[in-house]
C-alpha cells in the first residue's frame, strides 16, 4: 500500500490544485494573455488555444465564442506562480505531447539517484524547459517543433526531432470523418486535429533491449458528477487495466462490448485498454454540461505499445492504447485538479537513425440538447445517451 501511494505521489506530483470551477473562454484567455502569445486558431464561434512556450499544447478550446465554456483544463496555480516555464511538463492543458513509458524499468520520468541507489521521480528536463518555435501557420493551423533529448532510467538517450501541427477540422470534414452533420442537429461543436511526428536524429538506432519511447497524447478536461467515458471494445473482456487504486462496479463497467467509466474527479484511478480490445475511438458524456467529446486516432491493429504500469512490468511491451486518469482523492493523496484525462498512445517502434513515427487524432466537443447529442452518440459510439446514462450509478 505504501509503494502505491509513493508512486501515485511521485507520477501526480506534475499537478498543483487549481481553480476547481470550470470558467468561460473568455476568462481563460484572459488568463493566459498575461503569461504567453496564446495562439488562437478560430472559425466562426470555434476557437483553440495553442502554445508556442508550452510545445504545442492545446490549453482549451471552445464551441460558442468568447461566453461559450472552456472545456480545457490547465493549471492555474502553476502558471501564475512564476514556475511554469521550468515545469512545462506540469501544466496540463486539453491536449500535451508526451512521451512512454512513465513507469517501469524502462521509464522517462525517474531515474536511479547515483548515491542512495533510490529511484526517484524526476522529468526530462527538455519537456519542462525548451519551447516548440512556430514553423508554418494559417489562420485555422499552425505546425510547431523542436529537438528533445530524453533518457530513459536504462541510461539510453533518445535524440529525437518532433514536429507537431495542430488544425480546425471543417464540418465537411466532420461529415466525412464521422458520419454525422452536427450543422443540420442544430449541435454547437468545435473540432480539430493533432498530428505530432517524432524523428530518431541520434547516432544509435532504437531497440526493445535498452528500450523503446512512444507518443503519447494527454487531454485534461473539466469533470462534473455524471461524467461518463464510453469505449467501444473490438471484443468483450473481463477487465481493463486497472492503475494505482482498486474500483468496482459504482465506477466501471464493461458489457456488451463497451467500457464504461466514471469521470468525476472523486477517485483517484487510472484505467487502459490493451491493442486486442481497443477500436479507433472513444468518448465521454456530461449531462451537466450537455457535452459529448469523441477522440478519433490512428491505430492500425499494432500490439506492442509500452508498459507504464507501475507494479505489473512482466512484459514491457504489452501496454494500453488508450488510458483514462480520474483525478480525486486517495488516502490522502490528491486532488490535482480537478480534471479527468482522455490519452491514447502510439505503437512502441525499434527506429533506425533517420526513421520517424507519428501519432494522429481527432478531437470533437459537441454541446447541445440530449436529442441531438444521442444523433451524434449512437452513430459515432453506437450507444444512446440513455445507455450511457444508465451504465453506472449515479
Amino acid at each position: 500500500m505504501q509503494r502505491i501511494i509513493v508512486i501515485l505521489c511521485a507520477v501526480l506530483v506534475c499537478f498543483l490544485n487549481s481553480v476547481s470551477a470550470q470558467e468561460r473562454f473568455s476568462e481563460d484567455l484572459k488568463l493566459l494573455n498575461q503569461y504567453i502569445n496564446p495562439i488562437i486558431l478560430i472559425s466562426g464561434k470555434k476557437q483553440v488555444i495553442v502554445s508556442s512556450e508550452f510545445q504545442g499544447r492545446i490549453l482549451t478550446s471552445t464551441a460558442k465564442g468568447l461566453m461559450g465554456a472552456s472545456y480545457g483544463w490547465f493549471n492555474k496555480k502553476l502558471l501564475t506562480s512564476g514556475d511554469s516555464f521550468l515545469q512545462k511538463s506540469k501544466l496540463g492543458g486539453e491536449g500535451r505531447i508526451w512521451f512512454g513509458p512513465d513507469q517501469g524499468p524502462f521509464t522517462l520520468f525517474f531515474e536511479i539517484d547515483s548515491l542512495t541507489g533510490e529511484k526517484k521521480h524526476k522529468s526530462p528536463i527538455d519537456l519542462d524547459t525548451i519551447s516548440f518555435p512556430i514553423l508554418s501557420k494559417t489562420e485555422k493551423s499552425v505546425t510547431l517543433g523542436n529537438r528533445l533529448k530524453i533518457k530513459n532510467m536504462n541510461g539510453f538517450v533518445f535524440a529525437v526531432d518532433v514536429k507537431r501541427k495542430i488544425a480546425l477540422l471543417d464540418e465537411v470534414f466532420v461529415n466525412r470523418s464521422l458520419n454525422v452533420e452536427p450543422g443540420k442537429n442544430n449541435l454547437d461543436y468545435v473540432a480539430y486535429s493533432t498530428n505530432t511526428t517524432m524523428t530518431n536524429i541520434g547516432k544509435e538506432n532504437w531497440s526493445k533491449k535498452s528500450g523503446l519511447m512512444s507518443l503519447w497524447d494527454l487531454g485534461c478536461l473539466h469533470p462534473t458528477p455524471g461524467t461518463t467515458v464510453v469505449i467501444p471494445l473490438k471484443k468483450q473482456m473481463d477487465t481493463a487495466t486497472v492503475y494505482f487504486t482498486p474500483i468496482d462496479k459504482t465506477r466501471i463497467n464493461i458489457k456488451n462490448k463497451v467500457l464504461y467509466y466514471k469521470a468525476d474527479a472523486d477517485y483517484l484511478n487510472k484505467i487502459g485498454t490493451l491493442p486486442e480490445y481497443t477500436k479507433p475511438y472513444f468518448g465521454s458524456y456530461s449531462p451537466e454540461s450537455n457535452v459529448l467529446t469523441i477522440i478519433k486516432f490512428n491505430f492500425e491493429g499494432d500490439m506492442d505499445y509500452v508498459n507504464a504500469h507501475p507494479v505489473n512490468i512482466k512484459n514491457q511491451y504489452r501496454g494500453d492504447v488508450i488510458n483514462v486518469f480520474n483525478d480525486g482523492v486517495w488516502n490522502g493523496v490528491g486532488p490535482f485538479g480537478p480534471f479527468y484525462e482522455l490519452e491514447t498512445s502510439s505503437p512502441a517502434k525499434e527506429l533506425k537513425v533517420g526513421e520517424s513515427i507519428s501519432h494522429y487524432q481527432e478531437i470533437y466537443h459537441f454541446e447541445g440538447s440530449k436529442k441531438e447529442l444521442n444523433i451524434i452518440s449512437e452513430s459515432v459510439l453506437g450507444i444512446s445517451i440513455n445507455e450511457i446514462e444508465r451504465a453506472l450509478p449515479n
